[in-house]
């Protein structure tokens, strides 16, 4: 009688086995992965946009209340100068006596008080107008990040439960194998 000859099967090399590891997955998973990450670059592209965008507005605001303050601080202190002149050389002009001419500065002096006051006064006003808007930016800013940031999460969230975790991979795998390992006993015997 003749005996069986038993063919083993010629180890599989490492590389060999990872390469098939690596295809299985490919097929498996390869279209979900790219879609998520097609998914998280999308998101990601529209998150930074927005930030962007939001930034440039804050900045473009800011700008437009620096003008405005500059613009009417201008105007006041081009207001004292023109008022001064006037008072210079109305006393020159108007000058019957030197009791008039003293009664004259001391009116100009109050009155540059009273408008050095007014000028400190609306100056803090819209300082104080400044800030609240930058305040109420930054709160603006930070509504809308938080917003991202939920969206960001509920996404992360959404795309986390559709996808297979470790141990199910491990387990889907390990079936894999046991069942090649099966298959190639029988196809021996």
């Amino acid at each position: 009688m003749a005996k069986k000859q038993t063919r083993k099967s010629p180890e599989l090399s490492s590389d060999n086995v990872e390469g098939n590891v690596d295809k299985i997955r490919e097929i498996l998973f390869g279209g979900q992965m790219r879609d998520y990450e097609q998914r998280f670059a999308g998101l990601e592209t529209r998150l930074i946009s927005n930030i962007e965008l939001m930034s440039k507005n804050f900045e473009k605001r800011v700008g437009r209340l620096e003008t405005y303050v500059k613009r009417e601080t201008e105007k006041l202190a081009d207001q004292v100068k023109t008022e001064r002149k006037a008072r210079r050389e109305d006393g020159k002009q108007g000058a019957k006596g030197l009791k008039e001419l003293k009664e004259l500065s001391q009116q100009f002096e109050s009155w540059c008080v009273e408008l050095e006051e007014q000028i400190g006064s609306e100056t803090q006003d819209l300082r104080g107008i400044l800030q609240e808007q930058s305040e109420e930016l930054a709160g603006m800013i930070h509504d809308s990040h938080e917003q991202l940031s939920k969206a960001l999460a509920a996404e992360t969230r959404t795309l986390a439960d559709g996808k297979l975790t470790r141990d199910d991979m491990a387990a889907l795998l390990t079936d894999l194998a046991l069942r090649l390992k099966k298959d190639n006993r029988t196809s021996d015997a």
